[in-house]
């Protein structure tokens, strides 16, 4: 108990022995390294000024330097608090007057200073009657979310004799196993402190628990604790003192706090109540705090009362602020990862009560692929729906910018800047004609008359199958651009795609076609805003803050699993000046494995995102997530594409989410080699090879396969095909003859796949995560654990240094090599990753899928431009 003073006995007739239910708390108190022979303030000299409805187990503030110093841990950001209590002059409470409370968290530890300035009464009891002063520091190591310990080291002074001079330690311990329970044990003046007269503290121990029975949210707290007093064994026995306290959220104010404590269990006329009551009154990151001091264990008439302030580092709910619109600028594409926090950002926004707008200022595209658009889109039309009004300021604008901002309420255009868009196309690379030049012969086998990767290195051009898939795909993207942006825009599809034939666009050109609304420069951002908006309107940048978080412990979470780049057996890697991302079998592997051994993850979500890679590696990962999908619920996100072994790891997903952009399908296999004997000869080097068998070379550069080891490979990739088709007919719960009817290495968009149950709903990553919160019976705010983590190597430290952070290599590449080399160095990418003895199931890589947008805002690529992407 920290609310009324329990009187210091002397040293001489205190029990030499401490009571056996203490024992192993001061033994771990004594880890704080402090000695014994210094002593612990008296009970009432140490007394703190009360901390009203702070509870032991809960106080995760300043507070706790005094109440709990384990709670320290705890502290979601720095306060700076004062408090002010007030008894009246006939009150027996000594432990009145003001404190100020500094407490910050640290690296691996959170620490806090607090000033005690007690102003006893005249009622109070000699010596507490004495005014007197104390220092308190407070340190806890961080030890994660469901446990902490700390310290409290307090240094008293006086000009009473009785009352100088203390040393106190104060240590506790807090455990909170769920979300919704809390647990501690405090050990007050555990060293015996000792005034200059010489006399002692008694020890005492506080023992409490708290819940938070409304789904372990901070909406209702309910406390109880003991504290036991340490009593002489010859004079008298040791006192108890049962507390409760009570947190009551208040919608729009902040928080109703109570206390009421009884004492003088064992006394006659006892027992006496000492009770506080008030209210916090949260204002964004200022806290007001008054109430009132009531019972006659406190007052002989009348109550008292108690006043606090304090500014921190963080928020909780309460008074809300003056609605905003805010500001999000994109000066580059974000890449995939970054794509997903943008998508978070926005709605978390859509969430937020304080903001009434969203003003997107695009100085990039804001997606790397129509799927991502697609994503974005529906972010913008969640705004919407909750309220929120959209606006889109463009200045050099591609048509991924025009699809999501369609889906705004208006959109605004620099007037000297344009709409560089006019329809979609896109471009293949063939390299058969420049390998034929240098003496390089590709050689390869596949299966499926569509599996057209490797005619981009054995032919010149494409075959007429290879046109008609390219010519349907285009064709598919296009009209589900034209429906978003048709229902968006207001304008028919066949009227928008005249006029979208008339582009590109000058500013001016683009709002007489009502492409966009609105003609303004950066300086009349706000004008154009206040008119979206109806009103004059508060125009800032998003600064969302920390929040104090609404659960204890280690809160169940989703564990969001990417799968992105080019599939590769072994760790997953990179090609900084390629911009190019390889996503390694082991990485991935463990990913999967790790969310499925962590006990607090409840739903696992992998998101998609490569055309494949190794065969091997998909079978892999495959492995893995259908090991995972047998403890907990497997959901799959495709973004931009899923094609080949990116569609094969994600076959174990029930259910499986495309967006209708999302590339997928391309079930098939091939494998082969390039022979580089006719360029070494030009180049005047001769090999020669020893074998002890005739297929010991058959993978070997130099030379070519023999017409046995072709005949024999076509019979390992069509096994290889067999085991692709079966995995995919088990997965998707299909006969494999009518796998094999849709396969062969077909592309199809996410609608198309829809319709050939490949894929079972239409839909980004926002629907994804909701069905895992869902099925894994998780809350709305659900906690996301995003794996494998983002480069922490030597490579991605010395990328850092040098101004390219995670998951922006493309950068580096944009910056090494000329864009229009740049795509056609991605496309030879296998030659530099996958070795000749590598079965492949992977999708033919487009140059561009051109959506208008220049080639140099993309911010980077999973493993160069594929097929959808725009």
């Amino acid at each position: 108990m920290n609310d009324l003073p329990r009187p210091a006995r002397p040293a001489a007739v205190r029990s030499a022995a401490a009571r056996p239910a203490a024992a192993a708390l001061l033994a771990l108190c004594a880890l704080a390294g402090a000695s014994a022979a210094h002593a612990a303030p008296p009970d009432g000299p140490s007394q703190p000024i009360p901390d009203p409805g702070k509870a032991v187990a809960s106080g995760d503030d300043s507070s706790a330097i005094a109440v709990n110093p384990a709670n320290l841990a705890f502290l979601p950001g720095s306060e700076l608090r004062w408090t002010w209590v007030s008894t009246g002059s006939a009150s027996p409470l000594p432990a009145r007057g003001h404190s100020i409370a500094l407490a910050l968290p640290l690296w691996l530890v959170s620490t806090g200073l607090r000033l005690d300035f007690v102003d006893p009464p005249a009622a109070a009891p000699a010596p507490f009657d004495s005014p007197s002063r104390w220092i308190r520091w407070g340190l806890a190591l961080q030890t994660g979310p469901t446990f902490a310990f700390g310290t409290t080291l307090g240094w008293g002074s006086s000009d009473a004799p009785a009352l100088d001079d203390h040393f106190s330690l104060t240590s506790g311990i807090t455990l909170r196993p769920y979300t919704w329970l809390s647990l501690a044990a405090v050990a007050r003046d555990w060293n015996r402190p000792e005034s200059r007269l010489r006399e002692a503290i008694e020890r005492s121990y506080d023992l409490g628990i708290a819940v938070r029975p409304v789904d372990g949210r901070r909406a209702l707290e309910l406390g109880l604790e003991a504290s036991y007093t340490e009593g002489d064994a010859a004079a008298e026995a040791g006192a108890w003192v049962p507390r409760a306290t009570l947190a009551l959220q208040v919608p729009y104010v902040g928080t109703l706090r109570g206390d009421v404590s009884l004492r003088d269990l064992a006394v006659d006329g006892g027992p006496h109540v000492a009770a506080m009551a008030g209210l916090d009154i949260n204002l964004d990151e200022t806290q007001l705090s008054a109430g009132g001091v009531f019972g006659d264990a406190l007052t002989r008439s009348g109550a008292g009362f108690y006043a606090g302030a304090a500014i921190r580092g963080f928020r909780e709910p309460g008074v809300r602020m003056p609605a905003r619109v805010v500001k999000i600028r994109l000066d580059s594409t974000p890449g995939v990862r970054r794509h997903t926090r943008f998508l978070q950002q926005l709605w978390r926004l859509a969430d937020d009560p304080e903001v009434s707008g969203v003003a997107l200022v695009l100085r990039a595209e804001p997606a790397s692929s129509l799927a991502h658009a697609e994503e974005v889109g529906d972010a913008i039309r969640n705004l919407r729906r909750r309220g929120k009004k959209v606006l889109c300021h463009l200045e050099d604008a591609g048509g991924r910018s025009l699809h999501v901002c369609s889906q705004a309420d208006a959109i605004a255009m620099n007037p000297a800047g344009g709409l560089r868009f006019s329809g979609i196309s896109s471009s293949y690379f063939y390299f058969g004609g420049l390998l034929k030049k240098l003496g390089v012969q590709a050689d390869f086998v596949r299966i499926g008359a569509h599996k057209l990767a490797a005619e981009q290195f054995a032919r010149e051009g494409s075959t007429q199958i290879g046109k008609d898939d390219h010519q349907d795909l285009v064709d598919q993207l296009s009209a589900g651009f034209l429906a978003d942006v048709s229902a968006g825009r207001r304008i028919p599809v066949d009227e928008l795609k005249r006029r979208i034939a008339r582009g590109p666009f000058l500013a001016q050109e683009a709002k007489q076609n009502q492409l966009v609304d609105y003609l303004a420069y950066d300086d009349e951002l706000g004008r154009v805003v206040d008119e979206v908006m109806g009103r004059p309107s508060r125009l800032g940048e998003d600064d969302p803050g920390d929040s104090a978080p609404e659960r204890w412990g280690r809160a169940p979470k989703i564990a969001l699993v990417y799968l992105d780049g080019d599939m590769i057996d072994g760790e997953s890697q990179s090609i900084p000046l390629l911009g190019v991302k390889l996503a390694g079998s082991y990485t991935v592997a463990n990913a999967l494995r790790r969310a499925r051994e962590d006990g607090s993850v409840r739903a696992v979500v992998l998101r998609v995102q490569t055309g494949g890679g190794s065969s091997l590696a998909a079978d892999v990962i495959l492995r893995e997530a259908i090991l995972t999908a047998r403890v907990k619920p497997l959901v799959v996100s495709m973004g931009s594409q899923a094609a080949s072994g990116g569609y094969y790891a994600s076959v174990a997903g029930s259910p499986i989410f495309a967006n209708r952009s999302t590339v997928t399908g391309s079930i098939g296999i091939f494998y082969g080699k390039v022979d580089v004997a006719g360029l070494l000869e030009k180049l005047g080097v001769q090999v020669e090879t020893f074998r002890t068998t005739p297929r010991a070379d058959a993978e070997s550069l130099y030379r070519p396969f023999t017409d046995d080891e072709r005949a024999e490979l076509g019979v390992v990739v069509k096994r290889l095909y067999d085991r692709f088709i079966g995995r995919v007919a088990e997965g998707r719960r299909m006969r494999p003859e009518d796998v094999d009817a849709i396969a062969r290495g077909r592309v199809w968009t996410g609608a198309q796949a829809l319709e050939r149950r490949l894929v079972d709903r239409i839909g980004g990553l926002r629907d994804a995560l909701a069905e895992a919160r869902r099925l894994g019976q998780l809350s709305d705010d659900a906690p996301i654990l995003s794996l494998p983590e983002e480069d922490t190597s030597l490579l991605g430290m010395v990328l850092g240094l040098a101004g390219v952070s995670a998951g922006r290599e493309g950068e580096l590449a944009r910056a090494t090599i000329p864009p229009v080399l740049l795509d056609a160095a991605r496309a030879l990418t296998p030659f530099l990753v996958f070795g000749a003895d590598k079965p492949l199931a992977r999708s033919e890589l487009a140059g561009e899928i051109s959506f208008g947008a220049p080639v140099s805002t993309r911010e980077d690529e999973p493993s160069g431009p594929a097929p959808g992407e725009p």
